[in-house]
């Protein structure tokens, strides 16, 4: 539900907090969408070198924006666009001390389309081969979204690094959002979460704390959680993941995807596998039938096989893949265990050593490349198709998601157990119902 926004910050604070604001240029910056839970309201952030009161114009409407700032001489705004309708675009443009930016659209997404399209990356920055998948984005035409898994800016305290890296972005996060997870790196020295708090917004409101959210679009229902807060169980994020995997109409959104920087699965040398994030999420997960994990934090690429360790400590479907029913070729069903995806390939320095020999949950990996995800969903074919760009323009993994079981020829179930898409899930409630009774 949209909240309206915050009032913003007084002189006082501003003095405190940022006394360099008061003066300089008020020509606008850094200008991004930020998307809500609802689909008439879009809004946009910008920054300033001064102080002033913002304001947005769009489609023959005004508002006027909440004015903020923090430990950094640089001034920000965000304001609301509402009224919106669905996949008709918009045309707007941001002011602020009566400096106005050029005119920009966007088309707010339908979230009943049967077609949708968006770009997934992780540990971005600006290094040479960010700048390559940040022009690969721009040059992308039909993605209507982007979605970081942790890792943006490595400003790491520099706060100059976040003001080069939104102008680095700013051509395509003025026409479609980009929506994001908190890694490791959003935790700078100095200042905690606060640049992350002020730049990207996730509940309309500056200086927001909301640290996990989630949104609908076409087919598919995403989660954005962070490995940096508590998410054990009996905790606050715990609580909020299970009630909102809990809430998820499969009807309206047959897919499910979770998003969070440290992954549960990596076979990568660097980091590893997050054991006691497994430990705690994996058998929700399971239990609401999440179909991807993706992740970032290790530099390499990964994607497991659908598994999942919460049945008596075994891999569900981890072990001989080739002889699993819920499985052809590169498609997978829905009713399959989670798939998890490191995709930490976005421009940081690789992370070249692997785990040996390869885990027999691993389906396919590659260490020193670069580059970006794509994902589609198609209604009318009741896919979710996913493929890995490499930024020399060849293409390093692809595989479909399903929405209906893949059925055996010979006995019509998955598994090798008949009725088997149907079975999971309830089996699923059932160990849930029996946990609640421990």
């Amino acid at each position: 539900m949209f909240v309206p926004l915050a009032h913003a910050q007084n002189l006082g604070e501003t003095l405190q907090e940022c006394p360099g604001t008061l003066t300089g240029s008020t020509q606008p910056q850094q200008i991004h969408l930020q998307m809500t839970d609802d689909a008439t309201v879009m809004n946009v952030l910008w920054a300033t070198e001064g102080r002033s009161n913002g304001e947005v114009e769009w489609n023959g409407q005004t508002a006027t924006s909440a004015d903020y700032c923090y430990n950094h001489d640089v001034a920000f705004h965000m304001a609301s666009m509402t009224d919106l309708v669905p996949d008709e675009e918009v045309t707007y443009r941001v002011g602020s001390g009566g400096d106005w930016s050029e005119e920009f659209t966007f088309t707010p997404i339908d979230s009943s389309a049967r077609h949708f399209e968006w770009i997934s990356i992780a540990d971005h920055g600006d290094s040479s081969e960010a700048m390559d998948v940040t022009e690969a984005i721009i040059a992308d035409e039909s993605a209507q979204m982007v979605t970081v898994s942790g890792d943006i800016a490595y400003a790491d305290g520099e706060q100059s690094a976040w003001d080069y890296w939104f102008q680095e972005q700013q051509d395509s996060m003025t026409s479609i959002p980009w929506v994001t997870a908190v890694g490791n790196h959003e935790n700078e020295p100095g200042y905690e979460f606060s640049p992350y708090e002020h730049r990207f917004d996730s509940d309309g409101q500056i200086e927001s704390e909301i640290f996990w959210y989630s949104r609908n679009v076409p087919g598919v229902h995403m989660v954005f959680m962070s490995t940096e807060h508590d998410y054990a169980p009996g905790s606050t994020q715990y609580s909020w993941l299970e009630q909102d995997l809990s809430s998820v109409n499969r009807d309206e959104t047959p897919f499910v995807i979770v998003y969070g920087h440290k992954p549960m699965y990596s076979s990568n040398s660097y980091h590893g596998s997050e054991i006691e994030l497994r430990n705690a999420l994996e058998e929700l997960y399971f239990e609401h039938r999440v179909n991807l994990v993706i992740a970032g934090h290790d530099h390499f690429y990964e994607r497991t096989w659908p598994v999942s360790c919460v049945q008596n400590g075994t891999y569900v479907n981890g072990a001989n893949p080739q002889h699993i029913r819920g499985i052809e070729g590169d498609r997978f069903d829905s009713y399959m265990p989670p798939i998890h995806l490191v995709i930490g390939i976005a421009g940081r320095s690789a992370y070249e050593e692997l785990d040996e020999p390869q885990p027999e949950w691993s389906a396919y990996r590659e260490n020193n490349s670069y580059g970006w995800t794509r994902l589609v969903f198609d209604g009318d074919a009741g896919e979710l198709r996913f493929t890995h760009h490499r930024i020399d323009g060849t293409i390093g993994d692809q595989f479909i998601i399903q929405e209906a079981p893949l059925k055996s020829e010979d006995d019509g179930g998955i598994l090798g157990i008949p009725g088997f898409g149907v079975t999971l899930p309830l089996l699923a409630m059932f160990g849930a119902a029996m946990r609640r009774l421990r």
